[in-house]
């Protein structure tokens, strides 16, 4: 019975074989989606990715989507405070 982390000589994968094949297998699914892989660009995480994070190191996926949900999450705020806001000056301003 052969592991995933074995090769076929029953020596154990070096951490750049395990990346080439990620990377194979990574290739070969966007293909599978239509997209258009370069074999020597680099794969990154980042959708966008131009947004970086200071030190000029790209975001992850999951920091992207983290910064993302911020962003949203501060104009939902925003906007509720204003509706707030608003509800008050008119009950003070409209007598029922």
């Amino acid at each position: 019975m052969r592991n995933d982390w074995q090769s076929d000589d029953d020596q154990p994968k070096t951490r750049a074989d395990y990346r080439r094949e990620q990377e194979q297998a990574n290739q070969s699914h966007q293909r599978r989606r239509g997209q258009d892989v370069r074999p020597d660009s680099p794969v990154t995480d980042n959708p966008q990715g131009l947004e970086q994070n200071g030190d000029t190191a790209p975001l992850s996926q999951s920091e992207y989507k983290q910064r993302r949900l911020g962003r949203r999450l501060n104009w939902v705020i925003f906007w509720l405070v204003v509706l707030i806001i608003t509800v008050y000056i008119i009950l003070f301003f409209v007598e029922f």
